[in-house]
């Protein structure tokens, strides 16, 4: 059966309830690993299931089951609504989205080459990463998914979604006089893979951070951050700042400043599904039309982000995620960008660090993440760069980097032209003034 046949087919089963819908989705999932610079294994899942949610009165139902019987749809709805009758009324719910032609057109995010892919392809893949590595890598990970998606309501709504997903992680170790470790990561949606490039990224991370050395003392400096390290911590700072829920529940910094300065005027950041990335789609997951939306332009806040239950929906109810495609179903709607892009500058990075007299480029954080309230920070540096007068001097390690990024969103000094996506938010390199590196 289709899956958008057995997403309005549960419905029948909830017609005595106010509101219903029914998300149904199917993925495939190969999965290739290294291990010890070995491929050490290649396997393939295959994974179907439904997630249900009702209303009755105000009060909510939400369950979910793995489709692995003609029975299961119907088990779930009713176990949905058996679960609302245990639910505290919520008499702001306002009902799930109204059929609505979409509002952009997406291109590029379906790939059949990963649909097809093979064991031996992919084995060829890890192999080419392994040999342009002159270093050992201890961990790989290599995911490629084809995801279908359906999702249907009682307001007679239907929408489809059908789109391909690959996940890459990998460590490298320099070993050595002194050991240096490295990790790249890849997030996309075509089989546009460059083993090579990886690899060799991989061993030039691990021999940056074996010719570390520690960092003595504390000085205010400037932070120079790649998308990489750049990516999460945008998410956990601006990201939490534009979720309509923390808006909703006054935990957004930013809950009463539209239309107010929030940082520097150099700074343009767009939630875009039309460019292709790893949650892009004409629909978000409870068939809200996604649209483009200027959210912080030129430092000034326009916009947040909403699903069905917070408020009036801009299309952004999500329940896939960036690296993994399993087990979808299980996942409640949650609001976040599909695709928040930072609007590249001029520079290169190349450039960025001439023009800086005093700072550190962040080659790896142990793990680049801001704290989602408050925007404080305090990262280990695995690997950094020491920038005096505009050049790199020495490459460190053992040291903290402090600041608040919601602080540094407002004291951006350059804005680079290497915009990179890392899963739902899409960010160029960039240096913040303001922040301290502390040593030993």
């Amino acid at each position: 059966m289709l899956l958008n046949d057995i997403a309005s087919d549960s419905l029948k089963h909830a017609k005595r309830m106010d509101h219903a819908e029914s998300y149904v989705v199917r993925t495939v999932t190969h999965s290739a690993y290294i291990d010890g610079s070995r491929i050490s294994n290649i396997e393939t899942k295959i994974d179907s299931g439904i997630s249900v949610r009702v209303s009755k009165n105000g009060r909510l139902g939400r369950s979910c089951a793995t489709l692995n019987d003609t029975d299961s749809a119907e088990k779930c709805v009713n176990s949905a609504i058996s679960l609302s009758s245990f639910s505290p009324k919520n008499n702001g719910f306002r009902g799930y989205p109204v059929p609505s032609p979409p509002k952009i057109k997406v291109n590029g995010i379906f790939d059949r080459r990963i649909e097809d892919i093979t064991d031996a392809e992919l084995k060829d893949i890890l192999s080419a990463v392994i040999g342009s590595c002159g270093s050992e890598i201890p961990r790989g990970l290599l995911r490629l998914s084809t995801i279908g998606s359906a999702v249907a309501n009682s307001n007679g709504l239907l929408t489809e979604h059908r789109s391909t997903l690959i996940y890459g992680h990998f460590t490298s170790m320099f070993r050595g006089t002194r050991n240096g470790e490295g990790t790249e990561s890849l997030h996309d949606v075509s089989l546009n893979v460059d083993p090579e490039h990886i690899g060799a990224e991989l061993e030039r991370k691990a021999k940056a951070s074996a010719s570390a050395v520690p960092f003595r003392g504390k000085e205010k400096m400037t932070m120079i951050l790649p998308p990489s390290e750049l990516g999460d911590m945008m998410m956990s700072s601006a990201g939490s700042a534009l979720n309509g829920e923390n808006v909703f529940y006054k935990r957004s910094l930013w809950s009463d400043k539209t239309d107010k300065e929030v940082a520097s005027e150099c700074l343009t950041m767009i939630d875009d599904p039309s460019v292709p990335g790893p949650l892009c789609s004409e629909f978000d997951d409870e068939g809200t039309p996604a649209q483009k939306k200027v959210l912080v332009e030129n430092g000034v806040l326009r916009k947040f982000i909403y699903d069905s239950y917070i408020g009036e929906s801009t299309g952004n109810g999500i329940r896939r995620n960036s690296t993994d495609a399993q087990n979808i179903y299980n996942s409640a709607v949650g609001i976040r960008p599909m695709n928040l892009i930072v609007v590249p500058g001029k520079y290169s990075c190349d450039e960025m660090i001439e023009q800086t007299k005093n700072g550190i480029l962040v080659e790896k954080f142990a793990w680049p993440e801001a704290d989602a309230l408050t925007g404080r920070f305090g990262l280990e540096v695995r690997c950094g760069h020491l920038v005096r007068n505009g050049r790199i001097t020495e490459t460190i390690n053992n040291a903290l980097m402090m600041g608040n990024m919601m602080d540094a969103l407002a004291h951006v000094e350059f804005i680079g032209n290497d915009g990179k996506n890392q899963g739902c938010v899409t960010v160029p390199t960039m240096s913040f003034s303001g922040t301290e590196l502390v040593g030993n």
